[in-house]
Formats: C-alpha cells, sequence, structure tokens
C-alpha cells in the first residue's frame, strides 16, 4: 500500500471517530494490534489497549467518560509503513465538568492495508480534568 493510500485510511478512521462507528477502525487493524496511550492514569482510556478484541475498550472509555469538544487533524507526515498525525483535542469530563484541550501526535504503522500499531502522545496535564 502507497503512503497516500494510507493516510486516506487513516483519515477514514479519523471520520469514523467522529461518528462513533468504531467497528470501521477495528476492521482495519491486524489482530495482533500494538495500540497504546500515553497519558497519566487518571486518563481513563491511557495505557495498553493492545489486540484488536481490547481496542473498542479505548473507544468506550472515551465515549463513555467525557464530551468530546473538538478533534481536529491538522498535518500528516507518511514514510514507508508509517503515518504521523497531529492535530488537537478538546473534551469535557463528564465526572467533574472541567474542559481542557490537548495538541496530539499519533503515530500508526500499517501492515500491508492494516494498521498493525497505534501510539498516542499528548501534553501530560490533560489527566487534570478527571481530577476533582
Amino acid at each position: 500500500m502507497n503512503t497516500q493510500a494510507n493516510v486516506q485510511t487513516i483519515r477514514n478512521f479519523y471520520a469514523a471517530f467522529g461518528s462513533g462507528d468504531v467497528q470501521t477502525i477495528v476492521d482495519g487493524l491486524t489482530d495482533d494490534v500494538h495500540w497504546y496511550s500515553h497519558f497519566t492514569e487518571d486518563v481513563p482510556w491511557g495505557g495498553d489497549f493492545s489486540g484488536k478484541a481490547n481496542v473498542p475498550g479505548f473507544f468506550s472509555a472515551i465515549y463513555n467518560n467525557v464530551d468530546v469538544n473538538l478533534f481536529s487533524a491538522d498535518e500528516f507526515v507518511a514514510e514507508g509503513d508509517t503515518v504521523i498525525s497531529m492535530g488537537r483535542f478538546g473534551a469535557t469530563s463528564k465526572a467533574t465538568g472541567k474542559i481542557d484541550e490537548t495538541p496530539w501526535v499519533f503515530i500508526w504503522k500499517f501492515d500491508g492495508d492494516k494498521v498493525c500499531s497505534y501510539e498516542q502522545y499528548s501534553k501530560p496535564t490533560f489527566g487534570e480534568i478527571f481530577v476533582s
């Protein structure tokens, strides 16, 4: 698969996330996908959700704990089997009502036409919206 096709796959994932269509994302993953979100323990979707069967739990943790106010993918860099995307995420914690926004970097790796690895990096203080 070429780099532009990989970028389009990630754009399709972002559209699916925005509409709550987690199945489209899961269908585009390898069974043994590495899925890791580098957040503090306060963030419900932080940590390791590796394995295709565990990825829906990552999205449930987002949808169940925040109202998403902003999700923008502003830049893509692709080379070989890797796509790096950068953007912004804003949310309101359902538990505390606190609001925050963070820049993010997502690193996607492909095995053929499927994603085999995802890592998420955001600002370290984002978890504060979950603390009372």
